[in-house]
């Protein structure tokens, strides 16, 4: 177990004209234990910050330390990590207990029967001990990703490194391996770097979730204070499903207006100017459903999903399409007409050129006062 930091980490592939810059000077620390999750779109540089952790791309600039030591100019096999892929990298003409026992085999001193017990605690460990005799060909996608796990395991590193290792399961397979690896980590008391585009992973793994776009990071923090207090629309938008819904709006004293949309300034948002134009954030959760011609605004139902205990009804205001979350069949239908309110204590604000939130939701859910936390990001 070892803390893990990234010191101004930057990675550029090619050089001149041609080079593009992967990751752009990340910072990031990883206490002991934790389980970090890198999160972001395709292209975003998470699996390139993962891969230069594990030492498989080379630093343009910036320093690695594990456990204080800087590992920069150390070799993948130097660095005390292991790592799991995507696609699972088992030896296919090995059987489950080789493949586990392999890596024991290149980096320990570990007799035949020390390894051949190491193998087998491991094996009961996540439940493959039946497995050992079998090759990967014969073996579902749930039980390779446990032997590659387990090879991992076996090791005792200080830091795990995971890529996507989930995205090739089917979503059933996905949830249950998900519980898993989450307990798996906190039994194993790891250092954890999990790389994921599923934000539902990040929400339900991570103690913190690093949000990257561009190879720049937009936001670390724990899951719920990303999804509830993003720093800026793309953390707004990318975090929670649906996404946050957004209103381009103009401030006419104390009011946001848009077409077909008035709503009163929040306390906390009376620094911003009147005249200028601001984007207005509301989770689909957050929104109410009023009588028509009372509220913010007054739109039609066009599409309504059923999703059982809840439902997504698109509400369509002038040129604006809102997403609200409600109780199950038969709340709204469509084509009807309703009134949407927020409550103002659960609206940002963002700059419309920046992105940044100049006001965010006061407080997390379940503080003991939720108002003016942090409100203006510098």
């Amino acid at each position: 177990m070892a803390r893990l930091e990234l010191n101004d980490l930057r990675k550029t592939f090619g050089r001149g004209e041609d080079s593009v810059e992967a990751v752009s000077d990340l910072s990031l620390s990883v206490s002991d234990g934790e389980l970090l999750v890198l999160v972001g779109p395709s292209g975003c540089g998470k699996s390139t910050t993962l891969n230069c952790i594990a030492g498989l791309d080379s630093v343009t600039d910036g320093t690695i330390r594990i456990g204080g030591d800087p590992v920069n100019e150390r070799r993948p096999e130097e660095r005390d990590i292991a790592m799991v892929f995507q696609n699972y990298a088992l030896y296919p003409h090995m059987t489950a207990a080789e493949n586990l026992e392999f890596g024991l085999k290149m980096t320990t001193g570990l007799t035949a029967a020390e390894r051949r017990e190491r193998v087998e605690s491991t094996a009961e460990l996540l439940d493959i001990d039946r497995l050992l005799d079998q090759k990967p060909k014969s073996l579902s996608g749930g039980q390779k990703q446990r032997v590659a796990l387990g090879r991992a395991i076996i090791r005792d590193p200080s830091v795990f490194l995971m890529d996507e290792p989930l995205s090739n399961l089917d979503a059933s397979l996905r949830s249950t391996m998900r519980t898993e690896i989450q307990q798996l980590q906190e039994d194993l008391d790891v250092t954890t770097v999990y790389v994921t585009h599923d934000q539902t992973e990040a929400m339900t793994m991570a103690d913190r979730i690093a949000v990257m776009r561009g190879g720049t990071l937009q936001q670390v923090g724990e899951p719920l204070e990303c999804y509830y207090r993003p720093q800026n629309r793309f953390v707004a938008e990318f975090i929670g499903e649906p996404a946050m819904n957004m209103v381009q709006v103009t401030r006419r004293g104390d009011r946001f207006v848009a077409d077909g949309f008035e709503y009163p300034v929040p306390k906390r948002a009376d620094h911003l100017s009147s005249g200028n134009s601001f984007t207005l954030g509301i989770r689909p959760g957050a929104i109410d459903v009023v009588e028509p011609q009372t509220g913010a605004a007054t739109g039609t139902v066009g599409v309504v999903e059923p999703l059982g205990e809840t439902s997504h009804a698109h509400v369509d205001i002038a040129d604006t399409t809102l997403t609200i979350t409600t109780d199950g069949p038969g709340t709204v239908e469509r084509g009807d007409v309703v009134g949407v309110d927020f409550p103002p204590q659960r609206v940002h604000v963002f700059d419309v050129d920046t992105g940044v939130a100049v006001a965010r939701r006061d407080g997390l859910p379940g503080d003991p006062v939720e108002s003016n936390l942090n409100t203006q990001v510098d």
